[in-house]
Parts: C-alpha cells; sequence; structure tokens
C-alpha cells in the first residue's frame, strides 16, 4: 500500500508518523511531499491535565524526524491530480500514483498572493516570513498590523519604539481567542507593552531549522510554531518600551491599496460608514487566512466549505474514497462532533491531533479512529499572551450553547489573573483562564464530570469557595 501525504507542517509530519506507527507490515510505503526542504515536528510533548498539550515545534531535515526505510520524501509541489486514476502531477512534471492520500497543505493570508512581491507587506505566516521580520523592522517606524489573532497579538505587545496602528475588523481586540468581556483585562496589558527585562511565561522556546532551507513556489512553508514570538530579540531591534504609540481602529476594513507611490491604505469604519487613509512605512499581515485548496478544488466532486477549507467527517475522510483531509485545509463538520464543548480552531494542538486522527482512519479505518479518539470530547488549549499563560476549556465563548441559556461567572483580581466560566443550568461548559490561577485541572474535572453547582452556580469562583469538594 502506498500511502501518500501532501503537507510539511505538524498536520502531515503527525499523520505519517502515525501511520509508520500503526502499520508494520514491511510493503508499507508512505510518500511525504512538501513544497519546503524542512519539516516540522513535536518536541517536549507534554499532557496538561486531561485534555490539554503543550509541545515544542522544531524544523529538520526529514531523515532526522523519519529514519523508517518505509519512509520517502519529496521536496517539491503538487500542480494538479486526478481522483479518478488516484495519482498527482508534481511541478517537475512527475506522476506519482497513490493507493490513499492525505491533503494537509495548510492555509495562507489573504491577499498574499496579490501583495508578497512588494517589501513594504510582510504576510506573517510561516517561519521564512518570522524570519523576515526582524530584518524590516530595523527600518520601518510606522508600523500597520492587520489581523486580530495570536499572532497580531504577540506583536502589539512586543513591539517598541514605532508607531503601531493596529486595525481589526471585530469590535473588540483579541476576538479570535477572547471574547468582549475581558477586552479591559487584555487592553491595559497590551498597550504597555513588555515591560523592559520582563521575560516570557515559562521556558523561551526556539525553533530549530535550517537556514538553507529551500521553497518551491505554491502555498507557503509550515505555519509559525507555538511561542514564536521568543524566536526573536525585540530587544536587540528597540531598547525601550515607553517609546512607541499604539492606535487601535476597531471594526474597521481594508479597503484599496495603492502601491504605485507612496503607500497609501484606504479602510473604512464600518461604525459610520467613513474612509480614512493611512501612508504606513510597512504593513505587517497577520490575521484572515485561506485554505490552500485550490489544486484540490479543481475536482468538482471534492465537498468545500464556503470559505474554500475540504469537509469531512470526524475520521478526516472527505467527500471522495481514499482520500483524506486535516489541519488548517480541512474544516470538520460539528454536526459529525456529537460534544459541544468542542470547536474547530486553526491551532498547533488541533493540527497534531487531527493529523494522528487521520494516519488512524488511513491505515486502520474510520471506526478504529473514532474509538480511539477522545480529542473531540473538549476543547482543551494552552498558551502564552501579554506573558502570561492562558487556558482555554471547552464552549468558552460560548459559541455552540443556545442564546439564551447561558451566563458568565468572572472574577478578576488586580494580580495579573483572570477567571471567566460560562455556565448553562447550574454546570460549567467553558472556562478561560489567565496566569497562574492553579484552577485549570479542578475546572476541567468539573467540565467533564458536568457537576451541578446548584446553590453556588453564581459564587463558586469567590475565595471562600473550595471547588475541590465537589467532585471525586
Amino acid at each position: 500500500m502506498k500511502y501518500v501525504v501532501i503537507g510539511g507542517g505538524i498536520a502531515g509530519v503527525s499523520c505519517a508518523n502515525e501511520m509508520l506507527k500503526l502499520e508494520r507490515a514491511p510493503e508499507l510505503e508512505v510518500v511525504l511531499i512538501s513544497s519546503s526542504s524542512f519539516v516540522k515536528s513535536v518536541e517536549n510533548y507534554r499532557k496538561v491535565g486531561q485534555y490539554g498539550e503543550k509541545f515544542d515545534v522544531s524544523e529538520a531535515d526529514s531523515s532526522e524526524i523519519f529514519p523508517d526505510q518505509r519512509f520517502k520524501f519529496i521536496n517539491d509541489t503538487v500542480i494538479n491530480w486526478d481522483a479518478q486514476k488516484k495519482d498527482i502531477q508534481l511541478q517537475n512534471h512527475e506522476k506519482l500514483k497513490y493507493d490513499k492520500l492525505c491533503i494537509a497543505t495548510g492555509s495562507r493570508p489573504k491577499l498574499q498572493n496579490e501583495l508578497s512581491a512588494d517589501p513594504r507587506f510582510l504576510f506573517l505566516r510561516d517561519t521564512q516570513s518570522a524570519g523576515q521580520l526582524k530584518h524590516q523592522l530595523g527600518s520601518a517606524r510606522n508600523i500597520l498590523i492587520v489581523g486580530n489573532g495570536g499572532i497580531a497579538t504577540e506583536l502589539i505587545y512586543e513591539l517598541k519604539n514605532v508607531e503601531l496602528t493596529w486595525l481589526v475588523r471585530d469590535s473588540w481586540i483579541c476576538a479570535s481567542f477572547f471574547p468582549e468581556d475581558v477586552e479591559k483585562f487584555i487592553e491595559k496589558r497590551l498597550l504597555n507593552g513588555r515591560s523592559d527585562g520582563k521575560k516570557h511565561d515559562g521556558v523561551q522556546k526556539h525553533l530549530r531549522y535550517s537556514t538553507s532551507s529551500v521553497s518551491h513556489p505554491g502555498p507557503s512553508g509550515p505555519a509559525l510554531g507555538p511561542d514564536w514570538c521568543s524566536t526573536i530579540d525585540f530587544g536587540q531591534i528597540s531598547q525601550k518600551s515607553t517609546n512607541r504609540t499604539v492606535k487601535i481602529l476597531r471594526n474597521c476594513v481594508i479597503g484599496n491599496i495603492e502601491t504605485s507611490g507612496e503607500l497609501n491604505i484606504e479602510y473604512l469604519d464600518r461604525n459610520n460608514g467613513t474612509k480614512s487613509f493611512l501612508k504606513p512605512d510597512l504593513v505587517i499581515w497577520a490575521g484572515g487566512v485561506t485554505p490552500n485548496s485550490e489544486v484540490w478544488r479543481k475536482d468538482e466532486s471534492l465537498k468545500t466549505t464556503a470559505n474554500g477549507g475540504i469537509s469531512v467527517n470526524d475520521a478526516c475522510e472527505t467527500s471522495i474514497s481514499d482520500v483524506y483531509a486535516c489541519g488548517d485545509v480541512s474544516t470538520l463538520t460539528l454536526s459529525e462532533v456529537s460534544s459541544t464543548l468542542w470547536n474547530q480552531r486553526q491551532l498547533w494542538t488541533q493540527a497534531r491531533q487531527l493529523g494522528e486522527v487521520c494516519g488512524r482512519a488511513m491505515v486502520a479505518g474510520a471506526e478504529e479512529a473514532r474509538m480511539q479518539n477522545m480529542y473531540f470530547e473538549l476543547f482543551s488549549h494552552c498558551t502564552t499572551f501579554f506573558g502570561l499563560k492562558v487556558v482555554f476549556l471547552g464552549d468558552y465563548k460560548p459559541e455552540r450553547q443556545r442564546a439564551d441559556n447561558w451566563k458568565v461567572v468572572l472574577r478578576d483580581t488586580e494580580e495579573d489573573k483572570l477567571v471567566r466560566c460560562v455556565v448553562v443550568n447550574n454546570v460549567i461548559v467553558g472556562a478561560l483562564l489567565i496566569g497562574e490561577t492553579e484552577m485549570e485541572e479542578t475546572l476541567e474535572n468539573l467540565i467533564l464530570n458536568k457537576t451541578d453547582l446548584k446553590g453556588i452556580s453564581e459564587t463558586f469562583l469567590e475565595p471562600g469557595v473550595d471547588l475541590d469538594d465537589y467532585f471525586d
């Protein structure tokens, strides 16, 4: 059997690794094709609670990660495929047959194809673009950051000695991760920036990759890993966090972009319909991505979503037999997931998990993959924002509850700690924890056990309440 995986990011590598681990037959052949000459892998993996996980990301030659003789790596780009004949065509004109195919081609920033040739635009998505960031920051003083996700949030916190304009399409900042009612807690920390000498929460992490890595034209390389900011010494670029300004443009969208002479960016304020203009030295595009699915959508029998994502079920199966998809290029139909405590997000943890599920389904079958899969029981994500530990549990926003059926219980202290829980019928269904709260495992247990907090459902976060008494 020949299994072909397209994509060298965490999802594709996780899929290939799972197949090699589960299937011991010597005739097995796993081929991984990537437009980048390096691939990503997980290092220092550790569990956080029952469902959370943290890990570092490394980039290395495929032979370091896959010593198995049944594995083959091809540094090239897929330009066409024929699902009926089960073959793919590479940029070097080679055709490759497969028995089963995994599509893990990830996503890319919107407008990257149209504007990436202009050096005044930096589309911050992969490790190569992150490497360019340090170089371009050296001469830029007036910077426009577009995006409202994790990368934009970290940049606003880290950048010094510059004039920053932050344009977000939402009515509050950090909306990709955080609900609106914690904006004030977040905003004061972001606007102050990192204090001089203050380190990241936890251990600094550094990507390991080859500077001579080669990329073929096509989709961008493997996306940025967790704690990517710690790989750049912002202190060497600018020294004082006080020597900067931050202007936030909420509920705004980019209009026309004039690049022929001086950079002129039109934006529309959706509150009042007015148009204004910005003239930055540098535009960092850190939000809004498009799945890299163009090649695959040439086959009209492949079902996709409105944003171009490849539709998959809970075993990563697509609408075409023997074709699977995982990671950012895929969109899981939530009706396939019985638990309302889980949601699909574009996260490294989910890329690793879905890659594992996909690999298991390809070699052991969909039912076996479903039986072994516990990841869809509870959404859990651990990360760092604005120098603080952040944990997301369950339906913490919420997004999968009835609009009239939930309430928020929140505790905000002045000591860089916040706990916010979503409660439905006296049961916690989601939680957001910022800082060293030491409540992650307790709240995870209460959510999973569906513990009835009747009588204290509005006071359980008060200091005098011992939540450990409410579960065995």
